[in-house]
């Protein structure tokens, strides 16, 4: 996590595992930005939670709460991407709903 205040960006990197890093290069090679919307588009469907990525930094998750952010909601943003990231190590259902996102971008582009 880098920044300055409660402008952050979570960067994801290619993890150490094997089994995970398989994960992570089959969505690099599917699209540089596939990683990138398999999180923010399970945040958003599990937690309610509106989130991007930042720009051109498809592995960097933007963290930018209005300035009347209260604790709570800042707790819950944690405690969102926290789930999120414990169910990527410990399961393959979350790389299964991304790979049906990819299935889905690949129909519509053809």
């Amino acid at each position: 996590v880098r920044g300055v205040g409660l402008l952050c960006g979570i960067a994801f990197r290619a993890p150490k595992s094997l089994k995970l890093r398989l994960g992570w290069e089959t969505f690099a090679k599917i699209h540089s930005g596939a990683f990138g919307h398999l999180i923010v588009s399970s945040l958003f469907s599990r937690e309610n939670l509106l989130t991007q990525m930042c720009g051109n930094q498809h592995s960097v998750l933007k963290v930018a709460p209005p300035l009347v952010v209260t604790e709570a909601q800042i707790d819950r943003f944690v405690d969102g991407v926290g789930g999120l990231i414990e169910e990527m190590h410990a399961g393959a259902a979350i790389w299964k709903h991304g790979l049906s996102l990819a299935q889905r971008a690949l129909r519509h582009s053809i």
